[in-house]
């Protein structure tokens, strides 16, 4: 008897143990999600302000630069569509010189 009175209160003791456990997880997962919102804003806030400084640092082309980086960009572009297009243009008659 005196065994199975002791298996009881073992049993409602760990079992109360438990439910503690269990509460204390609950409050430590609550408290560890309203960390994370904090965490998160004030990673925002720092990534923000990062930017902030990094673009005082750039240095920005002047209207002449872009004017000429632009031009660059077009004549080389059409330069190259030109020399796809005769190449294209010549493999095709080729091919169809094979063909036929």
């Amino acid at each position: 008897m005196v065994n199975r009175q002791l298996r009881r209160v073992q049993e409602k003791s760990k079992k109360s143990a438990q439910k503690k456990r269990a509460a204390a997880q609950k409050k430590k997962a609550a408290e560890r999600k309203k960390g994370e919102k904090k965490r998160f804003w004030t990673t925002v806030v720092q990534f923000l302000k990062d930017v902030r400084i990094e673009m005082k640092k750039v240095i920005w082309p002047s209207k002449e630069e872009v004017v000429n980086y632009t031009m660059v960009v077009l004549i080389t572009v059409t330069v190259v569509t030109t020399f796809i297009l005769v190449l294209d243009l010549v493999l095709s008659k080729l091919l169809a010189l094979i063909i036929t």
